[in-house]
C-alpha cells in the first residue's frame, strides 16, 4: 500500500504539516522523508546540511528555540510517541510576527517550519524525533525565547503529562520576548 506526500499549510506563512510518503507490503514499511522535487512542488526550497535524533521522555519540553544569526529551516519528523510543537513567528517583516501556532506531530508525521521561526516541542509520550536543517548548528548563535513567556502566551497542554513539564536549565535560562527583541 502507497500514501503519496501530503501538505497543509498552518496559519504562519511557511509552515507545514506533512504526512511523508509511505509504501508498505508483506515485507515491511517505507518512509521517504524528503523529496526536494516534491518539496520544491510546494514552493519549500530547502536544502538538508544537518541531521540530529532526539530521544524525549514523556513530559520533556525543549525550546523556543531559533539560531539568531544563518538561520534554520527546520524539518522534525516524529519516529516514534506522540510530540506537540509549538512554532512561533519571529520574523519582524511578516504579518503573523510574534504570534504562534500549535502542530501535533504523531508518529509518522512531519511538521516544517521555515527559517524565522522559534520551535519548541513537549513530549506527550517518549518519543523520538529526527530533526533536519537546512543551516548547521553554530553554538555562538544559539538563542531562544522562554516557554513560558506572558507576551507570546503559548498554551503547552501541560495537563496531558504527568507533573511539571522537564526543562533543561539553558532552556530554564531563556530570555523573555521583549528581552531577546525588543
Amino acid at each position: 500500500m502507497n500514501r503519496g506526500y501530503e501538505f497543509k499549510e498552518k496559519s504562519i506563512s511557511g509552515v507545514y504539516e506533512i504526512m511523508p510518503f509511505s509504501s508498505s507490503d508483506f515485507r515491511g514499511s517505507g518512509v521517504k522523508e524528503y523529496s526536494e522535487e516534491v518539496f520544491k512542488e510546494h514552493d519549500i526550497h530547502f536544502q538538508p546540511k544537518e541531521i540530529l535524533t532526539i530521544r524525549s521522555k514523556k513530559g520533556v519540553l525543549r525550546g523556543l528555540h531559533f539560531q539568531r544569526v544563518k538561520e534554520q529551516a527546520k524539518l522534525i519528523r516524529c519516529i516514534s510517541g506522540k510530540l506537540w510543537c509549538a512554532v512561533v513567528d519571529i520574523r519582524s517583516e511578516s504579518v503573523t510576527f510574534k504570534r504562534w501556532i500549535e502542530v501535533d506531530v504523531n508518529e509518522g508525521m512531519e511538521v516544517y517550519v521555515p527559517a524565522g521561526c522559534a520551535v519548541g516541542t513537549l513530549a506527550l509520550q517518549d518519543s523520538l524525533m529526527l530533526c533536519t536543517y537546512n543551516e548547521k548548528y553554530y553554538g555562538e548563535y544559539d538563542d531562544g525565547i522562554r516557554w513560558d513567556d506572558k507576551d507570546i502566551g503559548v498554551k503547552w497542554p501541560l495537563e496531558q503529562i504527568e507533573g511539571s513539564p522537564i526543562i533543561s536549565e539553558k532552556d530554564k535560562k531563556l530570555g523573555s520576548f521583549a528581552a531577546v527583541f525588543l
